[in-house]
């Protein structure tokens, strides 16, 4: 009976969610970045997916409540959908919308921005099972030494992110707790591809 509630706890603290950040603007690419394509699917499918095979045992997408594209966008999206108010927010606004949903059996969060579709699945399952082999505040994947996406936070920092300013967001989060990062070395350039402009969608997409 005692290992079985073992088991049971090592579960609940080692339960991960994914969160895709896709409610900002996209001014600098002039059109909807969820909404491009790569592949064959957008990008926020893309996102989706790659959480879902991260090992992700849910997957929550925060989308711009006033934007003309987020109904068919989401729809039929394996992902639980929030909205954000505010389109002029910062991504860590989208991130506690989504805290403040979580039941108390989550451990962590994988969070992918979703202008960030080139990251390999492979990665973020890496990333989710150094979490899960042995649980911490902060892991982040890296590529010839340089940090990139997806970040996983573990629930010790979720009150943080809730109630401290967070100036720079998710940075400040890692700058300051960069005593406490895992570093999970991976070989995928894609943890660094954020498509920010047209430019960097011919360069890194459109070209392939």
């Amino acid at each position: 009976m005692r290992a079985a509630r073992r088991a049971g706890t090592l579960r609940t603290m080692t339960q991960v969610h994914g969160v895709i950040l896709a409610a900002g603007r996209s001014t600098r690419m002039s059109e909807p970045k969820p909404l491009l394509e790569v592949g064959g699917e957008t990008f926020l499918r893309r996102s989706a997916r790659t959480l879902r095979q991260a090992g992700c045992e849910r997957v929550h997408v925060v989308v711009n409540a006033d934007a003309e594209w987020a109904e068919d966008a989401v729809r039929g999206l394996d992902a639980e959908v929030l909205h954000n108010p505010d389109p002029d927010s910062e991504q860590v606004d989208s991130l506690r919308i989504v805290l403040r949903t979580l039941p108390d059996d989550v451990g962590g969060v994988l969070v992918l921005p979703v202008d960030l579709p080139l990251v390999a699945a492979e990665t973020a399952r890496a990333v989710v099972a150094a979490f899960r082999a042995a649980p911490g505040p902060l892991f982040l994947p890296f590529h010839n030494g340089v940090a990139g996406h997806p970040v996983l936070l573990g629930r010790e920092l979720f009150t943080e992110v809730l109630d401290s300013p967070l100036d720079e967001g998710i940075r400040s989060l890692i700058m300051e707790h960069s005593a406490d990062l895992r570093e999970v070395a991976v070989t995928d350039p894609g943890i660094l591809i954020d498509i920010d402009t047209p430019d960097d969608y011919w360069r890194y997409i459109q070209q392939k």
